[in-house]
């Protein structure tokens, strides 16, 4: 249940970040999480195809390195994506 709210977290500042870098589309996405997290690639890419989000989608690579950090923490470590025309 935990995962749920911090995968909507992740949604909200991933969001956040593009709108603030005039981001469209996130071609390259890599986060950390605690090493019990479920957050996973596919929990990530449902959450934004359940949203309707334009920024992740079969063009994004995303990578979650699971380490000894904080549980129900992630860290967002790298965005790169194409700019906003």
């Amino acid at each position: 249940m935990h995962d749920t709210f911090l995968n909507q977290n992740l949604y909200e500042s991933i969001n956040h970040l593009c709108k603030e870098n005039a981001i469209a589309k996130i071609l390259n996405l890599t986060i950390t999480v605690h090493t019990d997290s479920h957050i996973s690639e596919e929990s990530i890419r449902e959450h934004f195809a359940d949203r309707k989000s334009g920024h992740i989608g079969d063009w994004t690579n995303i990578l979650v390195q699971k380490r000894e950090i904080e549980p129900l923490t992630a860290a967002i470590d790298q965005i790169e994506g194409e700019k906003l025309s």
